[in-house]
């Protein structure tokens, strides 16, 4: 029995440590999944805010692919002739409106960015309960400083992306013109009140495609030159080895 038993506790002792040794080589599926819907939607988001910066600075009315501003609920058109409709106005009333703001370019791209800030959150979660793969050594202790600090300036930067569009959109009244919901500045007062936010938003972009940048050229070089494949852990396939 003793003998069995030392025998037994011996090869549970040579198993345990051997499964234990097991390595991620590749990153979780579900992560892998997120890293590439963030990246296309961050990228979306930029190319449906092209030729909307006018119509967001100016704010008038009629302008950046938005409804009259005299058609928002609770604001109805004045001086409303018998027959003859304002300029502008559609059958269907205000919903129509609404529904006409949501789907412009400009509604999209807020759509868009709430989105990535989900999805960014859900990543944290996802990459904090599952495993992956040790830190990559690009064999150059400078090289891997920046890249750890890469990998961090692009989450703060997203999360910063996101939160200054959602403050910007509401400060400009984008937030209550697409969705209804938030705050409806006076025409002109805007300016003082979201100029400072607007200025942050367009410079957290550039930093972060730089990052961007940054990211993809560690990335090819690590491929490529390396030729540590790199790119396979964030990819689907065998998570272990």
């Amino acid at each position: 029995m003793t003998t069995n038993s030392v025998a037994t506790d011996s090869s549970l002792a040579s198993v345990t440590p051997a499964s234990a040794k097991a390595k991620s080589k590749r990153y979780h599926p579900a992560l892998v999944a997120l890293h590439w819907l963030i990246a296309i939607l961050i990228f979306g988001a930029f190319f449906l805010a092209q030729g909307n910066e006018g119509g967001r600075e100016r704010f008038q009315r009629g302008e950046g692919n938005f409804p009259p501003a005299g058609f928002q609920q609770g604001n109805p058109p004045q001086n409303i002739q018998p027959g003859n409709p304002p300029q502008g106005f559609q059958p269907g009333g205000f919903a129509q409106q609404g529904i006409q703001a949501i789907f412009a370019r400009i509604g999209l791209h807020m759509i868009v960015g709430i989105t990535v800030l989900v999805l960014l959150i859900a990543r944290l979660l996802v990459r904090w309960r599952t495993q992956h793969p040790d830190w990559q050594s690009a064999g150059n202790k400078f090289f891997d400083w920046i890249g750890n600090l890469t990998h961090w300036g692009l989450y703060i930067l997203t999360f910063a992306m996101t939160i200054t569009g959602i403050l910007l959109a509401d400060q400009r009244g984008i937030l209550a013109r697409t969705f209804g919901i938030g705050s409806t500045p006076t025409p002109g007062s805007f300016r003082q009140g979201g100029f400072s936010i607007g200025m942050l938003h367009g410079g957290i972009w550039t930093l972060l495609l730089l990052l961007i940048l940054l990211h993809v050229g560690a990335a090819l070089y690590h491929q490529f030159v390396l030729k540590d494949n790199l790119l396979g852990r964030m990819w689907f396939g065998r998570s272990t080895e």
